[in-house]
């Protein structure tokens, strides 16, 4: 006895069949016919009608076939473990989590020490430096309206919810003055008359001698805002302080 492959003509499912048997049948579909023809379609199956019949019920085992060919059984098993309840991992009772790890107390206590003294600390050093920087900022602001008259424009040095109109200070030494005014036109020669006014006023304030071009000028910046545009003017050395080094944008 030798097997071999054929098609049904029915359904188009493939058989495994007795060559020595003269008849076929089909699994799938019950179909009963003869060996040859199955094995004929399965030589060229593309080119064949299958017809899908219902065919009539046989009573007893089916014995034509040498080796039942079954359905592919991974997608019932997939769909089968879709539905199943997942396994429950259980504890391993040596296995130690962070929550499982609570620091001592004392440990606890001198984390919070060392963290409130590093607070401690930055606040020892910097809010004197604040309060100073700002006590100058105030001083600078209630005198900065003569630094405009000398220069030839106004601006409006009012204060309206804790801030200036018209100007600002910044700077950790209130080094950088923006100034916003609504005078059409400004020249060259008056936003450098700002930038001396402003370096002349600020040494006044913080001490500075005139001779120390590099605290008395040289970190300074100004910046005018005007109708005609936006000014910028700061000298890095003695031969950059002219008005012939102002910048415009």
């Amino acid at each position: 006895m030798a097997s071999t492959q054929g098609i049904c003509k029915n359904c188009g499912s493939l058989i495994v069949l007795n060559d020595r048997e003269d008849m076929c049948e089909c699994l799938f579909c019950d179909c009963f016919f003869p060996s040859a023809e199955a094995i004929e379609i399965a030589k060229n199956p593309g080119g064949y009608n299958y017809p899908n019949l219902p065919q009539p019920k046989r009573d007893g085992i089916k014995k034509f076939n040498v080796t039942p060919v079954y359905p592919d059984p991974i997608p019932a098993a997939v769909k089968r473990a879709e539905v199943s309840e997942p396994v429950k991992k259980e504890k391993n009772p040596y296995e130690v989590s962070p929550d499982d790890i609570k620091p001592p107390k004392a440990t606890v206590l001198r984390i919070l020490a060392i963290s409130a003294a590093c607070v401690v600390l930055v606040l020892a050093i910097y809010l004197p430096l604040y309060l100073l920087r700002m006590n100058h900022r105030d001083k600078l602001s209630d005198s900065i309206g003569q630094v405009f008259n000398k220069a030839g424009y106004t601006v409006n040095i009012s204060e309206e919810d804790g801030y200036y109109v018209g100007f600002s200070l910044t700077g950790q030494d209130n080094n950088v003055l923006s100034v916003s005014t609504d005078t059409a036109e400004l020249t060259s020669d008056q936003i450098y008359t700002t930038f001396i006014e402003f370096a002349k006023l600020r040494g006044e304030e913080y001490d500075i001698n005139p001779n120390d071009f590099d605290k008395y000028y040289g970190n300074l910046k100004i910046k005018v805002i005007a109708g005609n545009g936006i000014f910028v003017f700061e000298a890095d050395e003695q031969s950059e302080l002219t008005a012939s080094n102002v910048e415009k944008t």
